[in-house]
């Protein structure tokens, strides 16, 4: 368990920023409201790196690449390399203004932020995220992790099991696209058993729960337009454990919020489009206002 102590005791109310989905740009004005609301704590739900070009790739070519065909076996070698390296690489100017902030920063991935361990066949490692964070003070970079500031908890997990993974699993594929459903059961059970309060407890993960409004696609360009494409076992563990907020990003369409039980989910929006939203715990009481700067 990680614990981070203040003993000025200035987080039993704490105001918090919560942005997800950059894809490798901070717009200014979302930096310039991050520096004028100065928030307590800055979490990050995910999603760092520049995307747009590989999601493009799926979307044209998602009939071949269900049949076990992968974006480096349509453009190339080379050419897929060259697109890793700038995506994992994008990272760097989000950290640098987050940097700039003077405030903690919790960061988890998302699925389109790479890992030295996934970068490695391609003699990458040093692009990614766990590695080109290491020079800056203030951002920690957590998976599976149960934080506690002061008297608020913060369970984290990050990555993302992908729509295909609540049917089928296949050995040896990443855990950051598909996860045995027992192992994210078992991982949570884990990280809430630490849990001490629910009404002072985050839940910040990069997926957003199934079947709520927050994972209903809603965007014509994408094959999965109209389906509920969120994760099983995040909606699970939100009814049982029933955590104050779940923080979550991924579907850029869906900023906002809703129910589940006690629980509020809290859909930052499109952080790369200047959505945000800022969640204020104070005594036993959670709230969320969001942002489109």
């Amino acid at each position: 368990m990680l614990t981070i102590k203040d003993s000025t005791d200035k987080y039993t109310s704490m105001k918090i920023l919560c942005i997800s989905d950059f894809h490798g740009k901070f717009p200014n004005r979302l930096y310039s409201f991050g520096k004028e609301e100065k928030p307590d704590l800055v979490l990050v739900a995910g999603d760092l790196s520049e995307s747009d070009t590989f999601r493009d790739l799926q979307f044209k070519n998602w009939d071949r690449l269900k049949a076990d065909t992968t974006i480096e076996d349509v453009i190339g070698k080379r050419k897929y390399k060259q697109l890793l390296k700038s995506s994992a690489e994008s990272v760097i100017n989000i950290f640098k203004r987050l940097e700039k902030l003077n405030v903690p920063v919790i960061v988890i991935i998302g699925n389109a932020d790479h890992i030295s361990e996934s970068l490695a066949p391609y003699h990458l490692e040093k692009s990614g995220i766990d590695h080109l964070i290491q020079e800056f003070e203030n951002i920690l970079l957590v998976d599976r992790t149960f934080i506690e500031i002061d008297n608020i908890a913060i369970v984290t997990h990050g990555g993302y099991r992908g729509v295909k993974s609540r049917k089928s699993h296949k050995e040896g594929d990443s855990l950051k696209y598909a996860a045995h459903k027992k192992q994210y059961t078992k991982e949570l059970e884990s990280l809430f058993k630490n849990m001490k309060d629910r009404a002072h407890t985050i839940f910040l993960t990069h997926d957003v729960p199934f079947s709520t409004d927050m994972d209903l696609v809603n965007l014509e360009t994408s094959p999965m337009n109209g389906k509920h494409v969120g994760d099983d076992v995040y909606r699970a563990s939100i009814e049982k454990y029933r955590p104050a907020i779940n923080i979550c990003g991924h579907m850029h369409e869906n900023q906002g919020k809703e129910m589940l039980k006690d629980t509020i989910v809290a859909n930052c929006g499109y952080g790369h489009n200047g959505e945000c939203c800022i969640v204020k715990i104070k005594d036993k009481k959670t709230t969320v206002k969001f942002y489109k700067l």
